[in-house]
């Protein structure tokens, strides 16, 4: 059979590695949709291709000021760092010293060395470093807030944005966005109903509405109003979108192995309430064994996923 693409491929997979059809496999369907949310759980977590790095950006509003903390969606797992607010990374003027040093200094590279202007450079940035720093941030995935320690009257106004440097697990699930979705041709703002953009998407994501636009997100105004890259091609009202997972994920060698052995570990145990109990035909239950048998799978696939599977550590220098 062709490799698994969706849900319910995904777990006819698992269940055949285990001999289904050809015995019966004693675990209830909500077992196994559970049991694969717990693979899926531990791989976003620790496997190196169950997320991807991103930079987030958010627009700071008014809200945030006085509420002091930015939103994150629910699909980021980490956050690493928040980029400066300071205009080191902005484009220079002519009176910038960095203008200067590559105007007066560095008009031509084969006449003088490069090796006075690296090291004023690294000074700039040692300086920029110690007056202005790094913003001070705090985060935790289950309240889904980036807490910015700043002096939030004075670093950041309305309307400016900041970036957030960020994890996102990479969901193989097709979700359905929550409310509805109005907008026109005439304009590149889609208005929603009951909606939620902040939390279930992020700028530069493509969703699919239910009259069979695509469309891509190119800024997130408010929870219930987005701006689009291109214009509808037809009026829309009352209608619904969608997000498309990645459907890769599901063919994931990890993912497989640890999902079967977690529905295994889940089959011997219900098998264990009837230990020793035997059957018509000579046949006697053996449901402990089952469940040893699965954990030292479970046991051996963990251990391998963090010698193999796991992003290095960040080491910090200076």
């Amino acid at each position: 059979m062709a490799r698994p693409t969706t849900r319910a491929q995904f777990k006819d997979y698992c269940l055949r590695r285990l001999g289904w059809p050809v015995i019966q496999i004693n675990v209830d369907d909500d077992q196994v949709e559970d049991r694969i949310d717990d693979a899926l759980q531990f791989f976003h977590d620790y496997h190196f291709d169950g997320c991807e790095k991103l930079y987030m950006k958010h627009q700071i509003t008014q809200t945030d000021i006085d509420r002091r903390w930015i939103y994150c969606p629910d699909a980021v797992i980490a956050v690493t760092g928040v980029l400066p607010f300071d205009d080191s990374n902005s484009s220079i003027n002519m009176f910038d010293l960095r203008y200067q040093l590559r105007l007066h200094d560095l008009y031509d590279f084969t006449s003088v060395s490069y090796v006075s202007y690296e090291i004023t450079m690294q000074h700039i940035r040692t300086l920029n470093l110690l007056f202005s720093g790094t913003p001070q941030f705090r985060f935790n995935r289950h309240q889904n807030r980036v807490m910015l320690d700043i002096d939030w009257s004075r670093d950041v106004k309305p309307g400016e944005y900041v970036i957030v440097e960020c994890y996102r697990k990479l969901d193989p699930d097709t979700i359905t966005l929550t409310g509805t979705i109005t907008g026109n041709t005439s304009s590149n703002t889609l208005i929603g109903t009951s909606t939620i953009f902040d939390q279930e998407v992020i700028e530069n994501d493509f969703i699919t509405l239910s009259n069979g636009q695509q469309i891509q997100i190119r800024k997130i105004n408010s929870p219930t109003e987005i701006e689009i890259v291109n214009s509808l091609s037809a009026n829309v009202s009352g209608v619904t979108a969608t997000k498309a997972g990645v459907s890769d994920v599901w063919d994931d060698r990890f993912l497989k192995q640890y999902a079967t052995a977690k529905i295994k570990y889940q089959w011997g145990s219900n098998l264990s309430k009837f230990a020793g109990i035997q059957m018509p035909g000579g046949v006697t239950l053996d449901g402990p064994r089952i469940m040893e048998e699965a954990q030292r799978e479970i046991d051996k696939i963990e251990e391998e996923m963090q010698s193999y599977n796991v992003l290095p550590n960040n080491f910090m220098m200076g």
